[in-house]
């Protein structure tokens, strides 16, 4: 199937594995590494249960930009510490540690991957893991619906994308959000005018601590090599983490805490070191202007 098989489709019930094999199971159903557009059962086609609010305005909110990738803050002294691709095993543990710090950080939450399940699913736990993000203060941004590389899909696809994680954050939550971070940071002058007209900000980062590597003394250097150079009085962060690695959660966000903190900076949500007013960054689900609780 895929690219490798002349573009050939599998059986509505197979999945197109990333070796362009049709089967099913994790391996070859997973997002994002499915081939979604050749196997029909990937989990990037499912369609999560909820109301599709895609009919809903997209009033530009705030003075924010929208239409181009944001990187860095605004507002000096502050450090913006974000979590992708989650919610995972690890997530409930990083939002105790959290609260034990008095932090509060920003959530970039992927629908449906890595075989995890949909988030809006009950059965999965997600649902009052992600209300409690939110009721313990933390800021909830979109990473998609099953972290697909924007820049190579299609309108169409990049629409799925954004609007099925839109269904599945409203089904929590009754609101959905204005900030949304590409996988892979990608999202070439198509994917930003899209994202501008769907009432997203894109919402990069400028240290990547790569902890996705699981090398946390390189990603210890990386997070020291960016703030201990800068000045509070000038200088602020956005901080790229993932929530669903182990040591990540039992070790290096702790570690980024502290030094951050020892550095002479304060943690901010993503909105704040942007000094966007709250209520810009989530929309309403019914009139698409600014949410308030």
């Amino acid at each position: 199937c895929g690219p490798s098989a002349s573009n050939a489709s599998c059986a509505d019930s197979l999945c197109c594995g990333p070796n362009g094999v049709c089967g099913v199971g994790g391996y070859y159903c997973s997002a994002p590494s499915c081939l979604f557009a050749w196997g029909p059962a990937c989990d990037a086609n499912q369609i999560p249960k909820g109301v599709n609010i895609a009919s809903v305005p997209r009033p530009k909110l705030g003075q924010v930009p929208y239409g181009i990738s944001i990187r860095h803050c605004t507002v000096a002294g502050k450090v913006a510490l974000t979590f992708d691709d989650g919610p995972y095993l690890y997530t409930s543990d990083l939002l105790d540690l959290l609260k034990t710090k008095g932090v509060k950080a920003t959530f970039f939450i992927v629908g449906n991957n890595g075989g995890k399940g949909q988030i809006n699913d009950p059965k999965t736990g997600y649902p009052a893991l992600i209300q409690r993000m939110y009721n313990d203060g933390h800021q909830i941004g979109s990473h998609t619906w099953s972290h697909q590389d924007l820049s190579t899909l299609t309108k169409q696809q990049r629409f799925d994308q954004v609007s099925k994680n839109e269904i599945a954050i409203n089904d929590i939550l009754g609101f959905f959000p204005t900030y949304l971070r590409p996988p892979y940071m990608s999202c070439n002058a198509d994917c930003l005018t899209d994202l501008g007209n769907l009432g997203y900000h894109v919402a990069n980062y400028d240290i990547d601590t790569l902890d996705w590597q699981g090398n946390y003394t390189n990603s210890q250097d990386i997070f020291l090599g960016n703030i201990k150079p800068g000045n509070p009085q000038s200088s602020s962060f956005i901080s790229l983490a993932h929530d669903i690695h182990n040591m990540t959660v039992h070790g290096f966000a702790e570690f980024m805490i502290e030094n951050l903190r020892a550095a002479g900076y304060t943690t901010a949500l993503y909105g704040e070191c942007l000094n966007d007013a709250p209520e810009n960054w989530y929309r309403n689900s019914h009139t698409g202007q600014p949410y308030s609780a």
